[in-house]
Order: structure tokens, then C-alpha cells, then sequence
């Protein structure tokens, strides 16, 4: 089964071929640290493709390994191509215990002379630290035959995969016969799972929210732009797009399911229209009356100091508890405040230091700050102190053993005080944040809602 990958390099080339070449990955395990130094001496010397060690599993195609990267760099400084992408790093991974390492490298080899050899630089290594065996390949992006970059096929996953399921067949291998294309990141899987907020489920649910209002595109796309996300729907692109306000990189919503690709969208959208709403034929008549009732909104902004602004700012995002203990709906919430859903632990953290030592200004913030960072220095002191006494030679074991147990309880103290260190900066510099973003929230929301009055007096 082999899987390939490739990618682009733009800063620091000697780090990526240090790793690639790196010998306790590529080190044969049948060779002791002496034949490991041996080889090291020769490959310092002199490794050339026609007499290469390949206990080490490292071979140049147009280069020499041992001088790649200033061989690289000549290229780069003959034709004037300094600039941008430096290499190409990409691998060649085989299914566990199917090659051996004298194979995969001979796949590697036969890969990269095939896709590259003819124009480009190419250093081939063989990895062992992992049951699954797999080559590395560092192209350089510029071609010492012509000055051109790789380009169009020669970096294309599309094209090259199925020259390297080519090889791997000849060779008797297996290989994936459907590819899973786009699969998303394990870290976002896990965080969808544990129901936590990320980018792409909030996009979700704000489709979700505007379909449910819209029977026509036009609508649902306007409906996207009251919840804080900009829309592409045009026929001239293959793929429809979200971009949350604030950030400059779209989401292609197919990536979000199979029930957010443009095509479902559309026909989700069309299957609104067959739903009948009935209405009155008399319209009825209701007799408008104001009353004035404290909110838990205005109950919590009546508190002030840090404190107050905390706990408002966790309000509108939805996270203080609520009485009727419904979750948020999070494709309601403003744009400006989406971003923070990422970073409830730490907020939850930070407002509940605030409200245990009812700190409500400024300067009552640093002066705690002052009087933790004094106990870290005492206790850091007596650590240091039982630190030496366990040193002396005439110490008994029952002194030894209480000296250890205070040593472990200090520096778990020393743990949490640090902690809380870092919380009263954090809290200090988000603090001022907090406030123009909700004084940006607040100045919108006025917006809306002197237009909404608008269209209401015009539409009576």
C-alpha cells in the first residue's frame, strides 16, 4: 500500500534535508554505532550515486547527499532564483512489514528518476523509525537543466500518484485503490466528536440556520451574510465557498459533508419552496405594550471592573449557564465573538480567577500578580533550602523522607502560582480586547436595529 505526499518548502532547506538524511532514522538496525561512525566518515568524504552506502539509505539523483544543499543553492544563484519556494519535500509510504529497506529505497530511487531525474536535484532516503517503511524526497525547485521551476504535473498528487501505483505494481505491492481525498486533520475529527466549536462546524451550523430560513439562493445568501459569513455561489466556479468575516481564507463547503456540496445546497434550498405556509386572510390585530423587566443581561452588566466584563463577554458567547438550559446556537452569534469559542478553557479559566479573589480593577490585578510572584520567590527559597539539606551525608531517612514530601508539595504550589502568573498577564492583555470588541458588537447591533426600525416605518 503505497500512500504519497508532497509539499512545498519555502525557508530554511538545510533543516529539511538534515531531517531527510538524519542517520537515527535511516540507520540500518543490523549495523552497530562503530559502522554507523564508519559510514558517517565516508559519507563526510565522499558519496556519489554510483558508490553510495546504503546501510544509511541515503541516495542523490543529479547531487551529491553530503553537499545537497550547496549544490541546491548554485543552481538557485546560476539562474537567479533565490526567491520563494526553496524544494519540494514529499514521501513515499509503504504498508507495514511488506519491504524490505533495500526495496524501499529501489522504489524511492526508480519514483524519483522517474518523476524528477531528467531536470532536477533530487536527495532519496529511506526511513526505518516506523513500522511502516517510508522514502523522503527534497526536489529542488529549480531545474539545473533549463532554470525552470517544477511546475503543472511534476507537482501534481493527481498525476504523480499513479506513476508511483505504477512502480509499487510492477513490484508486486499493494497500493490504495480509492484514495480518501481532503480527509480532515485528526485534531479537528476529535474536537467534532467532543462537540467543542472549530471553524468548519460553526460554518455547518450557519448553513444549517440559513437554509432553514431561505427558499431561494439569494436569500440563503443573505441570510449567511446577517450571521458574519461572505458567499460565493457563482456557476462559473466549481466549488461554492464560506469565508467568515475577519478572515481571508474560504472554506469549500463540500468539505464540510456530502450535505454541503453545491448541488445539496440547491436542492435543499428548492425542497423549501414545496413547503405551505398557511396565513389568516384577516390579519390580526395586537395591541403593542412596553414593559421593563431586568434580564439576566442587564443584571450582569451592573456587576463592572474586570470581573463584569468577563462575565458579560462569556454571556454573549453563550456560555454562562442559561435557565432554560438550551445549548447556544452558535450560527446566531456575532462574527466578532465566533474566534473566542476556540478559547473557552482559557476564558473559563481567567474569569473564575477574577471572581475567586473578587479582583474588579486594574490595579488590584497587578497587585495580586505581585503578591503571587512574592510567594514563588519564597517558595522557591525553601525549595532550594530542603534541596540542600537532603544533600548532606548525615541526614537520616526519616528527615530525608519529610524533606521530599514538602520538596513535592512546594513545587506543585510552585505549579499552580505560576499558573495563575500567566492567567493575571493573559488576563491583562485580553481585557482591553474584550472591550473594543464588544463596544464593536454593541455599535453594530445599533446599526441593525435602526435600519430593521427603518424598513418597519416604511412598510407600515
Amino acid at each position: 500500500m503505497a500512500v504519497t505526499k508532497l509539499w512545498k518548502v519555502s525557508v530554511r532547506l538545510g533543516q529539511v534535508l538534515d531531517y531527510t538524511t538524519n542517520p537515527e532514522k535511516t540507520a540500518n538496525p543490523e549495523y552497530s554505532a562503530e559502522d554507523y561512525q564508519a559510514l558517517k566518515d565516508v559519507l563526510a568524504y565522499a558519496k556519489d550515486e554510483e558508490k553510495t552506502e546504503h546501510e544509511f539509505f541515503c541516495d542523490g539523483i543529479n547531487c551529491n547527499v553530503a553537499m545537497a544543499r550547496d549544490q541546491f543553492i548554485t543552481v538557485k544563484e546560476q539562474f537567479g532564483k533565490t526567491d520563494g519556494i526553496q524544494a519540494y519535500h514529499g514521501y513515499l509510504s509503504f504498508k507495514e512489514n511488506e519491504v524490505t529497506p533495500e526495496q524501499a529505497q529501489q522504489i524511492g530511487m526508480e519514483f524519483a528518476r522517474k518523476m524528477w531525474g531528467k531536470r532536477f536535484q533530487v536527495v532519496v532516503t529511506t526511513h526505518l523509525n516506523t513500522k511502516h517503511l517510508h522514502c523522503h524526497f527534497v526536489i529542488n525547485s529549480v531545474s539545473f537543466a533549463d532554470g525552470k521551476r517544477l511546475k503543472d504535473k511534476e507537482k501534481s498528487w493527481y498525476y504523480f500518484r499513479h506513476i508511483a501505483d505504477e512502480i509499487c505494481l510492477e513490484h508486486k505491492l499493494s497500493i490504495v485503490e480509492k484514495p480518501e481525498l481532503h480527509r480532515s486533520p485528526a485534531y479537528l475529527t476529535m474536537k467534532d466528536e467532543a462537540g467543542m466549536p472549530t471553524r468548519y462546524n460553526n460554518a455547518k451550523k450557519a448553513i444549517d440556520e440559513a437554509i432553514a430560513m431561505s427558499r431561494n439562493l439569494r436569500q440563503f445568501q443573505y441570510e449567511l451574510s446577517v450571521m458574519g459569513y461572505h458567499s460565493n455561489f457563482s456557476p462559473n466556479r466549481k466549488y461554492a465557498t464560506v469565508t467568515p468575516k475577519g478572515s481571508e481564507k474560504p472554506i469549500r463547503t463540500y468539505r464540510l459533508g456530502e450535505e454541503y456540496t453545491k448541488e445539496k445546497i440547491l436542492e435543499r434550498l428548492i425542497a423549501n419552496r414545496d413547503n405551505i405556509v398557511f396565513k389568516p386572510f384577516q390579519p390580526k390585530t395586537y395591541i403593542v405594550r412596553q414593559y421593563r423587566l431586568p434580564t439576566r443581561e442587564s443584571k450582569i452588566q451592573k456587576v463592572g471592573g474586570l470581573y463584569g466584563l468577563y462575565l458579560y463577554y462569556c454571556y454573549r458567547l453563550g456560555y454562562l449557564p442559561k435557565h432554560n438550559q438550551k445549548q447556544q446556537n452558535t450560527a446566531r452569534l456575532h462574527y466578532l465573538l465566533k474566534d473566542d469559542l476556540m478559547k473557552m478553557d482559557e476564558l473559563t479559566k481567567q474569569v473564575t480567577l477574577l471572581g475567586k479573589h473578587q479582583i474588579g480593577t486594574d490595579e488590584q490585578l497587578f497587585s495580586y500578580k505581585r503578591s503571587v510572584e512574592d510567594e514563588i520567590k519564597t517558595l522557591t527559597a525553601d525549595r532550594t533550602h530542603l534541596r540542600n539539606e537532603i544533600r548532606k551525608v548525615d541526614i537520616s531517612d526519616e528527615r530525608l523522607s519529610a524533606a521530599k514530601i514538602k520538596i513535592s508539595a512546594i513545587s506543585e504550589r510552585l505549579k499552580e502560582l505560576r499558573k495563575e502568573v500567566k492567567l493575571c498577564d493573559g488576563i491583562a492583555k485580553r481585557s482591553g480586547v474584550i472591550a473594543d470588541t464588544l463596544s464593536q458588537v454593541k455599535a453594530e447591533e445599533e446599526k441593525s436595529q435602526r435600519k430593521e426600525s427603518r424598513n418597519y416605518e416604511q412598510r407600515r
